[in-house]
């Protein structure tokens, strides 16, 4: 069974990046483009081995998201890049952060 990804991430092109690359690695991913469509997608899979976050998205930011998604491991993949913010992330349990531009295979890893 492909373990499954949540990517949430609100611009298109980059999202479609994340996806294909997260398929052609052998997962099985599901897409967000807000944090109200991924707590809905992350409520209907309760089977999702961890989540891939932006933090700045309209509404709910990925910190947010976070919170509300406990029992999944998050890597944030995003531009919010001064120290205190990558603090901020890993501080609530995020288990990576990782500023963009950023390798593919810096992700996969």
């Amino acid at each position: 069974m492909k373990r499954k990804i949540l990517v949430l991430e609100d611009e298109e092109n980059i999202r479609s990046f994340l996806v294909l690359n997260l398929k052609r690695s052998g997962y099985e991913v599901i897409e967000a483009e807000t944090g109200e469509i991924a707590l809905e997608k992350y409520h209907e899979n309760q089977d999702i081995a961890v989540a891939v976050l932006d933090v700045m998205l309209p509404g709910m930011s990925g910190f947010e998201i976070m919170e509300k998604t406990k029992d999944v491991p998050v890597i944030f993949v995003t531009a919010k890049g001064e120290l205190n913010d990558k603090l901020h992330g890993l501080s609530i349990g995020a288990e990576d952060y990782i500023v963009k531009p950023f390798e593919i295979l810096e992700l996969i890893a």
